[in-house]
């Protein structure tokens, strides 16, 4: 009988080494199981500036795999019916991140403004800018010395331009706060010649 006992008694090492099997085969299957599931999250469709409402239009959905930095993202279930702006500019195919919106309001507005002469080269959609405005001399053909009508404006767009021939003025759609509107209107009404200039330069090699 004690032959009998001593030849059905397991090793121990034998069941601690199954149990790691058996656990990492589980482990195995779980990893792929939790690769293949994906939420729905939204990346920009094209740049956006600063101040912009985000809409559907700017928008694309992907699927990306679950992870817990997914809640920092816009995602359709954070997508409210509320106007929503971006406080800072998005490039285009970059992840909406929520710590980059804000609710919408009315402190600012688009304007397009036709600005002469050749853009700096660094002026682009999101890009924070001066306007400056020489307004008509007395005499025809003169300006007088150009002023700043707006300290800080944004840049949503650069508009293409559809005539055939160059008149030397590039026409931008600016964001401007609305303590500035009347006077930029006021200024583009007589005829100033407006100018951009880059708020920060950046930095050169």
């Amino acid at each position: 009988m004690s032959i009998l006992r001593q030849r059905i008694r397991l090793d121990p090492r034998l069941l601690i080494g199954s149990v790691l099997v058996i656990a990492s085969v589980l482990g195995v299957v779980w990893v792929v199981s939790a690769a293949k599931q994906t939420v729905p999250v939204y990346v920009a469709a094209v740049a956006i500036a600063q101040g912009d409402t985000i809409s559907e239009q700017s928008l694309s959905l992907v699927e990306v795999p679950v992870a817990g930095s997914n809640e920092l993202y816009l995602s359709p279930e954070s997508l409210s019916d509320a106007a929503i702006i971006t406080t800072r500019p998005i490039g285009a195919g970059e992840f909406i991140p929520l710590s980059a919106l804000g609710a919408g309001d009315d402190a600012s507005a688009p304007v397009v403004v036709a600005i002469s002469g050749a853009l700096p080269e660094n002026v682009s959609t999101g890009v924070a800018v001066e306007l400056w405005a020489a307004a008509p001399g007395e005499r025809p053909g003169t300006y007088e010395p150009p002023v700043v009508l707006v300290q800080q404006a944004q840049v949503v767009r650069v508009l293409e331009s559809q005539q055939l021939v160059n008149n030397g003025q590039v026409e931008v759609e600016l964001r401007l706060p609305d303590a500035d509107l009347a006077e930029v209107l006021t200024a583009l009404t007589n005829g100033s010649r407006m100018h951009l200039v880059p708020v920060f330069q950046p930095v050169g090699e």
